[in-house]
This record gives C-alpha cells, sequence and structure tokens, in this order.
C-alpha cells in the first residue's frame, strides 16, 4: 500500500473560510469518483500548529492510499480525477505550489481503530534530512526514533517515509518523511506537547535540518473510510 500526502497551500485571494468549505463539499465530492482510491482524508488546518518548527504553509493536506506505485502515478490519467477533481483544483488551491510526497507508512502505535466521524486532532511533523545525509540513512534513523514512547499521550502514530522512486534522476521531494500523531483533542495535543515537545525535537536534531521541516495541526476529515 503506497500513502500519498498532497500539501495544499490556499489561493491568496480567498478566505480561509471559502478554502476549506470548498475543500470538504464539492471537492470532496467529486474525490469520491476516483475508484482506485483506497482512503482518502482531509486534514483542515488549526492554528498555530505545532511549537518548535516553522509553520507550514499549507492549508490543507490531503491523505490518499492507493495500492501500489504504479496506480498512485497513474492517477493523473484516470478520466475520474482528469476530468473531475482535477478541474477544480484552481477554484481553491495555489497550484504552482502544490506539492506531493509518495511514501510507504510505518506504524509506531496502531492504538484503537479509528471510525470515521471520531473525534480528535492530529499533529503534523514534516520532515527534511540533515545537510550531507542520503535519504536511505535518514529513512533508517527516522524509523528508528520512538516518537510513540516519547510522546506516551498520543493514540496514534505513524511514520511515512518518502519512496526512493521519488530521488530518481536526482529529485527531491518536498519532504523527506511525515511523522504523524493523533490525540483525542486540541487540549490533549497542547498538555502532550508541552511536556514532550523538546525531547521530541532533541530526538530529531541529529537526523533533520529543522529550518526546512515545518509543523501542521489538523482537523481530520475522512472522506472515503471504511
Amino acid at each position: 500500500m503506497i500513502k500519498v500526502f498532497a500539501l495544499i497551500p490556499s489561493r491568496a485571494d480567498i478566505t480561509k473560510e471559502f478554502f476549506h468549505e470548498h475543500w470538504e463539499g464539492p471537492h470532496g465530492e467529486l474525490a469520491k469518483r476516483i475508484t482506485t482510491l483506497r482512503a482518502y482524508v482531509q486534514s483542515h488546518r488549526i492554528e498555530p500548529g505545532v511549537a518548535g518548527l516553522p509553520e507550514s504553509i499549507c492549508e490543507g493536506i490531503a491523505e490518499v492510499w492507493f495500492d501500489d506505485v504504479a496506480t498512485a502515478a497513474g492517477m493523473g490519467e484516470d478520466p475520474n480525477y482528469a476530468n473531475y477533481a482535477l478541474l477544480d483544483e484552481p477554484n481553491f488551491i495555489d497550484t504552482d505550489r502544490l506539492a506531493f510526497l509518495l511514501s510507504e507508512e510505518q506504524v509506531q502505535l496502531a492504538g484503537a481503530p479509528i471510525a470515521k466521524d471520531d473525534d480528535g486532532v492530529k499533529a503534523m511533523l514534516l520532515l527534511r534530512r540533515a545537510d550531507g545525509m542520503s535519504p536511505a540513512d535518514f529513512a533508517e534513523a527516522i524509523r528508528a526514533v520512538k516518537f510513540s514512547d516519547i510522546v506516551g499521550e498520543a493514540e496514534r502514530v505513524t511514520v511515512a517515509v518518502a519512496i526512493t522512486d521519488m530521488y530518481a534522476d536526482g529529485g527531491e521531494p518536498p519532504f523527506d518523511a511525515i511523522v504523524e500523531l493523533w490525540f483525542g483533542s486540541g487540549d490533549g495535543f497542547e498538555a502532550a506537547w508541552s511536556s514532550s515537545g523538546a525531547q521530541v525535537l532533541s530526538a530529531l536534531d541529529s537526523v533533520v535540518k529543522i529550518g526546512d521541516c515545518a509543523g501542521f495541526l489538523g482537523d481530520e476529515l475522512r472522506v472515503i473510510w471504511s
């Protein structure tokens, strides 16, 4: 299974309210037409974000699961996407800055099963590897960090690392990994991060370039979920 993150900046000439309402409503309905999606989650930005990390430029982050890399890579040619959702993107997205990360996800802490309409918030750590570190060495190092032990209050923890195809021909993904931490509420996240955030950043210090990383706090909307 391949997980694709779409890092979505808003158009500068629309309100935040329009962005989130349009993404959830008309665009979410168009996404349901795409039959190759195994799951589709919208994470809507909650301010102020994650203390200690630069604030993400994204107003939203979409997460989509596909059976394999070939299916994910071919979505642009899928008429169920190309004739509907793709045409709608310029209505609310700054498409010049839209970026994608294809990843393989490791679940550090599964937690209880998540139902489609469960409440909660999710902190996302968007990470760029340290200067001089190879993608392979970074992947090994970041997977070795026990985020689930450091942030003991998190209800679920995953680490998604960019697939090797994203580095082909000297390419660079927008980030090398995304760590996701789930909490029952915004207050729960704030309490947990105030007590363990510094430890997380310390654990990351030798493997990431903090100035090139970003933090994102989001409210999940599970559009396609089972």
